[in-house]
């Protein structure tokens, strides 16, 4: 409801001598049909974690070690030797004897030598000619598999490859709004509104949650602006849906795991491309949740997604083309949520099963009675709140730059 002054609220109100200020009988379908705007509709997709309990909200996310790698490798000139160039990371997965498979390669390579800064592979399967094959694949890009790790009866345990932990965070940010009635105004009666306090209260509550829905998509970090970020202690804010993807560990560093500048019109392609990336990167398992999340431009541009092949049938009465519902490549199907806040130039890949709103605890929404001033009596409606978005750069998505 829009209001040109906050006198409406506070003056004696009834006497006016201009007829916008006669506003004591008002119907109550007028004051809910001023209601614009209100749109908040991601927050229904996002489940209430438990509270937290520090401005600076920190949760922990485990990995398991991988069955994948890159490293730069080169052919020797006997071609039955494959030298690699690997790092700490890469080295827990070639031990000893280890057998590997290139990603578009048709042979198997065994590990025979294991130094802890470099590995060198023979050929095991074929056992001729498969080698030649290699120079194709050996390259900083190429993926290789670890298919088998053979472990003998009498060697000893192998050494510990757990990954280390990664400790995440968000920062607290309370949002409010404040009503104030005077002894007059609470008095007069109003024509099909039982309590115009309570009704503003009303309002007020769906401005902040409005505002909400606004931070958790596009929120940045108001931070005291060293590299690392800390939060501000009296102006801080949270990191975003957006934000987070791009920078999930708040280093100011930006990441492009599962982002994909597009400079273009949005596609089936480019939405197909970025699923992968996720599914690459070790999103879409099996507990996941994923939705597409997109602002009312590229929503008209999924909806016409292969428009012409609808069938329309003689005296059919309804017009236009609607997709709420994307099926993968993959086969995974994906509802498109509709958000007005969302920018008009991206589209969001959110897994809900990861992603929770977090209230500090006891400050979740609230209404609370300020001291009286004079005969005006205030209400404050608070909370604080933040998202915890886990694996931002693993199991969400983003494209930007979409025309």
């Amino acid at each position: 409801m829009t209001m040109t002054s906050a006198s409406f609220m506070t003056g004696t109100g009834g006497w006016g001598s201009a007829l916008l200020t006669k506003l004591d009988k008002i119907d109550m379908s007028q004051a809910l049909a001023a209601v614009l705007i209100a749109d908040k509709a991601l927050l229904g997709h996002i489940k209430m974690g438990p509270p937290g309990t520090n401005i600076e909200h920190n949760w922990l996310e485990d990995e398991l070690v991988g069955a994948t790698f890159q490293a730069l490798c080169s052919v020797s000139t006997s071609v039955s030797l494959i030298g690699f160039s690997t790092s700490t990371s890469v080295n827990i997965l070639l031990p000893s004897n280890v057998l590997i498979q290139p990603d578009g390669g048709d042979f198997v390579l065994q590990v025979a030598v294991s130094d802890g800064t470099s590995a060198v592979e023979t050929a095991l399967y074929p056992s001729t000619g498969g080698i030649a094959y290699a120079s194709d694949v050996c390259a900083a890009t190429t993926t290789w598999r670890v298919i088998g790790k053979p472990y003998s009866d009498v060697a000893s345990a192998s050494d510990d490859i757990s990954q280390v932990r990664a400790k995440r965070r968000n920062f607290m940010q309370i949002f409010e709004r404040a009503v104030e009635i005077t002894q007059t105004r609470k008095g007069v009666d109003m024509e099909a509104v039982v309590d115009e306090l309570q009704l503003q209260i009303g309002y007020r509550t769906m401005e902040i949650k409005r505002e909400l829905d606004l931070a958790v998509i596009n929120g940045v970090a108001y931070a005291d602006g060293a590299s690392t970020k800390s939060p501000n202690l009296l102006l801080r804010t949270m990191q975003g849906i957006i934000w987070s993807i791009r920078d999930p560990d708040m280093d100011n560093g930006l990441e492009d795991t599962t982002v994909t500048q597009v400079s273009g019109a949005l596609t089936i392609a480019y939405v197909n491309a970025l699923l992968y990336k996720i599914y690459d990167a070790g999103g879409l398992d099996e507990k996941a949740d994923p939705i597409i999340l997109v602002g009312p431009a590229q929503q008209r541009v999924i909806a016409s997604w292969e428009k012409e092949l609808r069938r329309v049938e003689q005296g059919e009465r309804q017009v236009g083309y609607y997709r709420d519902i994307f099926l993968s490549d993959m086969g995974v199907e994906l509802p498109v949520v509709l958000d007005r806040w969302m920018p008009k130039d991206k589209l969001i890949v959110l897994d809900r099963s990861r992603i929770s709103l977090i209230p500090l605890q006891g400050d979740s929404w609230h209404a609370e009675k300020m001291a009286k001033t004079g005969r005006s009596e205030k209400w404050q409606i608070s909370g604080q709140y933040t998202i915890e978005l886990r694996n931002a750069d693993k199991c969400h998505g983003l494209l930007y730059d979409l025309s």
